[in-house]
């Protein structure tokens, strides 16, 4: 096997071990799912091209976040104008604290924030879908459903509160020792 052949084969396998969790930590910096896509294709791309420079003795996911990383703050200085997307200075902060995580940890509050939604009412998963769907927003659900903006806000707000309580308590749960009562 050549030096080209061996390199894409070692590429592709880096690639398909984390793919899911460098696709979860561009989907967790922005909200939309099509661009997410768009990104981790973009940024699959990138990798590829610079995976020469790749040091082996690195974690290929956080080569790979630090890759997607510039690329989000890139694709959010471009999209800025639009009122869904963060400022600069917020993404930059989100983009720092999710790096200062770890992957293990990430996917336990994934996990956690998981059961949490399914334990909500239906009603309040059922909001929660509308709004953070692809095309809507909470002004798009506020008319359809018959209510005020501000209505819709304060309940994604007590629905947003119940998740972070939830998600602290299950974590917290879950940290205990299995010995201790």
């Amino acid at each position: 096997m050549n030096d080209l052949q061996s390199r894409k084969q070692e590429f592709a396998e880096c690639l398909r071990q984390h793919q899911s969790q460098l696709f979860g930590y561009i989907h967790s910096l922005l909200r939309n799912l099509s661009d997410a896509d768009d990104l981790f294709q973009q940024t699959s791309l990138i990798l590829w091209k610079k995976f020469a420079e790749y040091d082996r003795n690195r974690s290929f996911l956080s080569w790979a976040c630090g890759v997607a990383r510039f690329e989000i703050a890139n694709f959010l200085r471009a999209r800025s104008r639009q009122q869904l997307y963060f400022s600069d200075e917020l993404n930059l902060l989100l983009i720092e604290t999710h790096e200062a995580l770890k992957h293990d940890e990430i996917e336990s509050r994934r996990e956690a924030l998981a059961k949490c939604t399914a334990k909500l009412r239906a009603s309040d998963r059922k909001l929660l879908e509308d709004c953070y769907r692809e095309d809507s927003g909470v002004a798009v659900v506020a008319e359809k459903q018959g209510r005020s903006p501000q209505s819709v806000h304060n309940s994604l707000r007590r629905i947003r509160r119940a998740l972070f309580e939830c998600i602290r308590r299950t974590l917290a749960q879950e940290a205990k020792p299995e010995w201790s009562i």
